[in-house]
């Protein structure tokens, strides 16, 4: 009943916010808490619900919101605590401390902390520091089948240049050319050749390099 309560006024709050605001106000023009709280939900929030969010034109119906949003999502809406948004906080709040490093933007903004919010801690980190690689981190998952993840998987994290932010390593808009800390004389197109000497440092990281 509880459930079905809370989606009667989830959907009071959408229609609501359609029907008596026309225009979205820009992010920038919220109070500093609400702003605070948008960046918080960045990575959960839907599009639909965003687009309500800024419709409301008061601060009650946005607490009413913000209190809403945390309902919906509480894997046990029979207790006082709510799992989801505990686990979700303690996950913002530790990619803010620890992936601002090295970095010119907020930590959840970085790639490491999109990812660590979004998925949690990896299951594993191998840190590949072998001579002629850039610094580079390997995150491990078990993935949720149920999400459309594969049963294991590997993310690759590297500093471009060898300093600054940890970027997400993609294999083809970066390619084993990004991995590699010497790379005169190597032609970047020529995938196979970057492989192999790739291949030579580290089979592992190679393997990972060419795996989507």
């Amino acid at each position: 009943m509880r459930k079905k309560t809370w989606a009667g006024l989830w959907l009071i709050v959408l229609v609501s916010a359609s029907l008596f605001s026309a225009q979205k106000i820009k992010e920038a023009e919220l109070p500093e808490k609400y702003r605070d709280w948008l960046d918080l939900a960045a990575y959960i929030i839907l599009p639909v619900e965003k687009d309500v969010f800024l419709k409301l034109t008061t601060e009650r119906d946005r607490d009413i919101f913000i209190d809403t949003f945390w309902k919906q999502r509480d894997p046990t809406p029979g207790t006082p605590e709510n799992e989801f948004k505990e686990e979700h906080i303690k996950r913002f709040n530790y990619a803010n401390e620890y992936y601002r490093r090295g970095s010119t933007r907020p930590g959840w903004k970085t790639d490491m902390g999109r990812i660590y919010i979004t998925l949690g801690p990896p299951a594993s980190v191998e840190r590949f520091d072998n001579l002629g690689l850039v610094p580079i981190q390997g995150w491990s998952y078990y993935g949720d089948v149920r999400k459309d993840l594969p049963v294991q998987f590997t993310l690759l994290f590297y500093q471009r240049g060898g300093a600054g932010e940890f970027k997400l390593y993609d294999p083809i808009s970066d390619g084993p050319y990004q991995l590699l800390q010497n790379k005169r004389d190597v032609d970047q197109t020529d995938f196979m050749v970057l492989y192999e000497r790739l291949y030579d440092i580290d089979p592992t990281l190679a393997d990972l390099s060419i795996s989507i």
